[in-house]
């Protein structure tokens, strides 16, 4: 959530001009001189601080006489020095902004504070604001705190807003969520942009309040009409996702481009991603690359990621692996983990980028650390095989590991061998099973194929041959020939499976006609395949034949070599 601490004193001229601001002049006589009503000059010389402000007043406005603000910092200060709270608002302004007197923000504070001290809501949370940014007074969010409270319990929307943002971030008082969308709401309601938007956030994510998208998109809108281009952005990504509004692609895209026009690099970049997806714009690769440019040279990481994965593929500009390079190295320095693993995929293939096992290693080590499941699974490899470092069994298991528990179907089948040889971890069949099915349910050929054979043979889980048999006929459908072999002879032997010789010769056959892969299975698949002909008829040897014919040609990457 984010608090934009926007300098009052730089905003407080659009209060103060409702009621009169600055003036410019060298003395009374200059006054006098310049257009000063002489009945109003001789009561402001007399001493009458209303009078003085009056002219200090018509010097800001310069409406008469010529706008000149030292001279309405001399009017402020005869005012300020009877009492005047606003007076000495006014002049804390000046000085702040160094406007007519030199800029010195401990006179600001100074100022602030005597009117502060008299009640006056505005200069209480002018005095908050220099506490929080500690401009003029040592930083503490504390007194900030207390002196926007003050000004907040007077209804000043300002100063409810600002204390909203202190409760969020546990800044001054405890950490209290639900105290700050109670503030946030009573300046939201007030009209401030901010806290409108931060209200938004607060349903958006239900923090201090039930989540309630709908709630979000409703003060989202509210904020994004003002022009707040953060609004305009979230309520773009409520719009894309259907959440408290119907997904409506092209009011997606009509917000994000309304943030992107003021310079959102965020909503830029959601533009950009639109684009190449065509949802609520037309498809356009080269249009995205421009979007992403805009945000990536604002410095936002995801862009720069995007822009780099634009020149890796090709995608709307012509394929450039140094440009890739580049642009993910922008976004890797800033910590992306996305950017930080292709950056070390192309270390590791040298494109776009000297070869280099070891910078590879190291990028990929960065994105692992945050959770990148691929990089971790990258290193477990690189410790699996010992390239880049020496071999080290229990630092594979320990990155395989961490890759698997997030998903990487990878991962869990490297795991599950790793558990069943007992290298870096302490062999235990079971764990090896354990990975292996969840490998398998992901669909890895390799791993079905291992628990098959776990269940043929017992290891980890109890002998079960029907199970044995599902397992293979799912890695052996994927075009796994050791898997078609094993299945062959379980079919032979009519080992949890009906006993079918036609279905022995068929998986056999492929084993051994495929593309060849091990020498050794393709010589006893041919043998085996040539026993269960032998329990065929013509007709049926010929008829099983001709479907092994058809599997090649329903599956041409199993080649028959024939």
């Amino acid at each position: 959530m984010r608090g934009r601490f926007f300098r009052l004193w730089a905003a407080l001229a659009l209060l103060v001009a409702a009621s009169g601001v600055w003036a410019q002049s060298r003395d009374a006589a200059s006054a006098q001189s310049g257009g000063i009503d002489p009945a109003l000059l001789a009561k402001a010389t007399a001493g009458d601080a209303g009078a003085q402000e009056r002219i200090a007043d018509a010097y800001g406005n310069g409406k008469g006489i010529p706008q000149d603000y030292a001279q309405a910092a001399v009017w402020y200060r005869k005012a300020a020095e009877q009492g005047s709270a606003r007076a000495r608002l006014l002049l804390g302004d000046l000085y702040f902004d160094g406007q007519g007197v030199p800029q010195d923000y401990v006179l600001a504070a100074t100022w602030f504070r005597k009117a502060a001290e008299q009640g006056d809501a505005r200069a209480q949370y002018s005095l908050g604001l220099a506490f929080s940014s500690g401009q003029g007074v040592p930083q503490d969010y504390a007194q900030a705190v207390v002196w926007y409270r003050k000004a907040a319990e007077q209804g000043n929307p300002d100063a409810q807003s600002h204390l909203a943002i202190l409760y969020v971030n546990g800044e001054g008082v405890s950490q209290d969520f639900a105290q700050a969308a109670i503030w946030f709401t009573k300046a939201a309601e007030q009209g401030v942009a901010d806290a409108q938007y931060n209200l938004g956030t607060a349903y958006s994510h239900g923090q201090g309040v039930p989540q309630d998208y709908g709630q979000a998109a409703a003060w989202y809108r509210k904020a994004a009409e003002q022009g707040d281009a953060d609004g305009q952005l979230q309520l773009g990504v409520l719009y894309y996702h259907g959440q408290g509004v119907p997904q409506d692609y092209a009011q997606s895209s009509a917000w994000f481009r309304k943030a992107a026009e003021q310079g959102n690099a965020d909503a830029e970049d959601q533009l950009g991603l639109i684009s190449v997806n065509g949802e609520g714009v037309p498809k356009d690769l080269s249009n995205a690359v421009l979007w992403f440019r805009k945000a990536a040279d604002q410095g936002l990481a995801d862009a720069q990621y995007n822009l780099g994965a634009a020149y890796s593929n090709g995608g709307g500009v012509p394929q450039d692996y140094a440009q890739a390079a580049a642009w993910f190295r922008k976004a890797a320095e800033q910590g992306d983990a996305d950017a930080q693993y292709y950056l070390g995929m192309l270390y590791a293939e040298g494109l776009g980028v000297p070869q280099d096992n070891t910078q590879a290693m190291a990028l990929w080590r960065k994105a692992a650390v945050q959770g990148f499941a691929r990089a971790q699974y990258n290193l477990g490899v690189l410790y699996d095989q010992g390239q880049g470092v020496s071999q080290d069994y229990a630092q594979a298991a320990a990155w395989y590991r961490k890759a698997a528990e997030q998903g990487d179907v990878r991962a869990q089948y490297n795991l599950g061998v790793l558990f069943n040889h007992g290298q870096g971890v302490l062999q235990d069949y079971a764990q090896a099973a354990a990975w292996w099915r969840k490998a398998a349910d992901q669909g890895n050929a390799d791993a079905q194929f291992y628990l098959g054979g776990a269940y043929e043979h017992g290891r980890g889980v109890t002998v079960d041959f029907a199970q044995a048999a599902a397992w293979y006929l799912k890695a052996a459908e994927q075009g796994d020939a050791f898997a078609q072999y094993q299945l062959g002879l379980l079919y032979e032997e009519g080992n949890g499976v009906p006993q079918s010789h036609a279905d022995a010769y068929f998986w056999l056959d492929l084993a051994a006609a495929g593309k060849p892969i091990d020498a050794r299975l393709q010589e006893a698949a041919a043998k085996n395949r040539d026993v269960a002909a032998s329990h065929l008829s013509s007709t049926d040897l010929t008829q099983t034949q001709e479907r092994t014919r058809k599997w090649f040609e329903d599956h041409p990457v199993q080649t028959n070599p024939q």
